[in-house]
């Protein structure tokens, strides 16, 4: 392999590396009806100081329905 190549294929897995860490360490947003309404059931927040999903806050909580 030829250096230039390899530099090229290092810097691409230190990007990569660098943007997923961000990723899994961004804080979790907190419930809300409004959120959890927009975005999957599957989908992390944060309730109460515990992390749980948007389907499970859902399933919990009286929504009133937008509109």
């Amino acid at each position: 392999m030829k250096l230039p190549k390899l530099a090229r294929i290092a810097g691409l897995s230190l990007i990569l590396a660098i943007t997923s860490l961000t990723a899994f360490a961004a804080p979790k947003p907190p419930c809300s009806c409004s959120y959890c309404s927009s975005v999957s059931p599957q989908h992390s927040c944060t309730f109460d100081g515990t992390t749980t999903t948007c389907g499970g806050f859902l399933a919990v909580t009286l929504c009133q329905p937008v509109g």
